[in-house]
């Protein structure tokens, strides 16, 4: 389910837009807001207040989000937030400690976190805080209460009392009737393909044309492979709607999933003749990818670097263009986007297989084999290991992405960017020091584990690559310990990562490679007794052989 809502995002935040019209790529902004779903707590005895359970707190934050947006804050959208959370691989039904939730704020670049709890009871009683991410402080409170159908009325008050002083303007009248809003919302939550779509359907059958509950339900069909489904409910949104942009852009999804390239590119053109968009520029390259191009309708790699240039650091978008030029044998320009990738991303598997046939295309095959190995320890979703290295780009990998800017000084990929990538070298840190203390004990499995996280984490680390080469070569697992040991001989040469993989190519029986391997260990340590005993040693195997 929220793999799916996250599909949706493409749509309702993708084509970085405001609902209201199409906005330049600007900086990220300052002030950002980021409200998470509010705690529920059930009081007494009250019928339904059990089922509202699970929905009442996404609703609050949802409408209190439209809230305080109305009042001129930059916040976060439902969308952002869930992708935010998947990216960090967070729960996003299990409450969150106060701790976690300002650790969360803070990684996606947010200044100010709104939570809160709901009571359900006779009445509805909410309270919602401010929280100032920067000094840890409490910045505002307010509460309201009232009858359960004053829920617009309760979150209004609610912003009035985090934004004193604030008036609503924009888009603020066309609330769903409560009884609709209800269904939409616990389609947004539901856990089931066939319980979304219940409840979305009893949504749309109160308001048939709204765009919310039909982009919603585009994306549930989407995410079930429906595309003639979901393709209709994106037609569905009236072209007066504040969500047309958001629904001809789904629409043109569901066309190149259904080969319908012509009609999809006619309609992401007009998109774009409205106005510079990252997302559009890339699903237009994309479908010249897959449909052919001439100069005359526009080469993929001009469309590509469209994206780029609109959000520079949206690795969807760079490797589209690395790909790109790949796939036209530019292999210098190809190696130079596809880099870019695996710097935000170092464990992005597809970049490290697209360069390492681009390195075989021009004969530097020892980096491009080292490459290829990355790739099979990352995993993609194709299979690499079936692939053997060759001069020629694999079809099919371009990426139809639509997670750019939601509006105007709001991109959560950038924001997660640096504070993710700390993140990331902390954990992989703490992951290899698991390792290192579980081989140490001769606990092979866990240690195993833990060191394939670190692998994962940062591909390039020497020292996991060194102790998982270790570890296979101890349990008999030859040709892994041989990869291993290349790939950190490769990420930093060592006399030790040489010597590891000279032995290991030896008692597997390659002797020719093991006395390679041992003349460069020779070349960097000429008066190691080590090596010399190593080379003596291969060569009286190599007669016996």
């Amino acid at each position: 389910m929220w793999r799916n809502v996250c599909r949706v995002s493409g749509v309702l935040i993708g084509i970085g837009l405001a609902a209201n019209g199409p906005a330049l790529a600007q900086p990220v902004a300052l002030e950002r807001t980021l409200v998470l779903p509010f705690a529920v707590n059930v009081e007494g005895e009250v019928p339904g207040s059990e089922s509202a359970a699970f929905w009442m707190g996404e609703a609050v934050a949802l409408l209190l989000a439209e809230d305080l947006e109305a009042r001129g804050a930059a916040v976060l959208s439902r969308a952002e937030r869930v992708a935010a959370f998947e990216s960090l691989q967070l729960p996003t039904l299990t409450p969150l400690t106060r701790a976690t939730m300002i650790r969360v704020g803070e990684l996606v670049g947010a200044t100010e976190l709104v939570v809160g709890e709901v009571r359900l009871g006779e009445r509805v009683a909410i309270v919602a805080r401010a929280i100032r991410l920067d000094p840890g402080r409490e910045r505002a409170r307010a509460d309201a209460a009232g009858d359960g159908a004053e829920m617009y009325a309760l979150t209004a008050k609610l912003a009035d009392g985090l934004m004193p002083g604030s008036a609503p303007h924009g888009a603020t009248d066309d609330h769903l009737p409560l009884s609709a809003f209800e269904m939409y919302v616990k389609g947004l939550v539901a856990s089931t393909p066939a319980v979304q779509e219940r409840f979305l359907d009893a949504a749309r059958q109160q308001v048939p044309t709204d765009g919310r509950i039909l982009l919603a339900i585009w994306d549930s069909q989407t995410a079930q492979g429906f595309h003639d489904r979901a393709l209709a409910a994106a037609r569905a949104v009236p072209s007066e709607s504040r969500f047309d942009r958001q629904a001809r852009f789904a629409a043109a999804l569901s066309l190149i999933e259904l080969l319908r390239y012509d009609e999809a590119f006619d309609t992401l053109q007009s998109l774009l003749d409205a106005g510079p968009s990252p997302v559009v520029s890339n699903a237009l390259g994309v479908i010249q990818m897959r449909r052919g191009s001439t100069p005359q309708t526009g080469v993929p790699t001009m469309y590509f670097q469209q994206a780029v240039e609109g959000a520079p650091e949206q690795t969807e978008y760079l490797f589209n263009l690395g790909y790109a030029h790949a796939r036209s044998r530019n292999h210098d320009e190809a190696l130079q986007w596809l880099r870019e990738v695996v710097r935000f991303d170092p464990a992005d598997g597809e970049a490290h297989l697209i360069m390492s046939q681009v390195l075989a295309a021009t004969e530097r095959r020892v980096e491009a084999q080292r490459e290829l190995d990355l790739a099979r320890q990352l995993g993609t979703r194709f299979e690499p290991e079936a692939m053997e290295l060759a001069d020629r780009v694999p079809q099919g990998f371009e990426r139809l992405s639509g997670r750019p800017d939601a509006r105007p000084g709001i991109r959560v990929a950038d924001a997660l960017a640096n504070p993710a990538q700390r993140e990331q070298q902390e954990l992989a840190t703490f992951h290899l020091s698991r390792g290192r203390r579980l081989f140490d004990q001769g606990e092979d499995r866990g240690a195993m584990d833990e060191l394939r996280r670190a692998v994962y984490l940062q591909p390039y680390n020497d020292e996991a690559h060194m102790l998982l080469g270790r570890l296979y070569r101890r349990t008999g697992r030859l040709d892994e310990a041989i990869a291993a040991f290349k790939i950190a001989a490769w990420a930093r040469e060592s006399l030790v990562a040489r010597l590891a993989l000279a032995e290991t190519l030896l008692e597997s029986g390659d002797t020719a490679g093991a006395l390679s391997e041992a003349r460069r260990a020779e070349v960097m340590a000429p008066a190691s007794a080590e090596v010399k005993a190593l080379i003596a040693r291969i060569g009286g195997e190599s007669r016996l052989r």
